[in-house]
């Protein structure tokens, strides 16, 4: 985990890439635990975290995350959200999520686009797209009516 880590942080210099490892590592208490562990071993969900870890150790101001969710448990998939993806933001680093389990990425979103055939026709605060009440009909490809008074 650590050498992943590291591999993030190439172009820091060593004192620099410790440190940011550290900080990492509070991002993700977990890995600390698993610092010395071959990442081949680890499960899929604390793959993906070493993964976002290993980004992280460069300070983008955004993370994109493409399907983070895909194969987790639904469990890891509200730790996911509810725990990392507030980390990332709480320390200061954008995160763009495309994501399939709307529901669960709009409980900690503050805006969601709803793409229907590739385009956009939704735009609001999650807050408003999840009080929606054809939210339903909205993620099955509601007809344009329906759209239409979201502009």
């Amino acid at each position: 985990v650590t050498e992943n880590l590291e591999l993030g942080g190439y172009m820091l210099r060593k004192k620099e890439r410790a440190a940011r490892i550290a900080e990492i590592l509070g991002i993700f208490p977990p890995l600390a635990r698993m610092s010395h562990r071959m990442v081949g071993k680890l499960s899929g969900g604390e793959r993906k975290m070493v993964a976002v870890g290993r980004v992280l150790m460069l300070r983008p101001s955004v993370l994109i995350l493409d399907e983070p969710t895909a194969g987790l448990s639904v469990p890891l998939t509200q730790e996911l959200f509810e725990v990392h993806v507030r980390a990332l933001a709480t320390a200061g680093t954008g995160v763009l999520v495309v994501e399939q389990k709307a529901s669960e990425a709009l409980r900690v979103a503050d805006w969601g686009y709803i793409l229907v055939s590739g385009r956009v026709e939704v735009s609001q605060s999650a807050a408003e797209i999840l009080a929606r009440p054809d939210i339903g009909e909205v993620f099955l490809g509601g007809s344009s009516s329906v759209l239409a008074k979201d502009g």
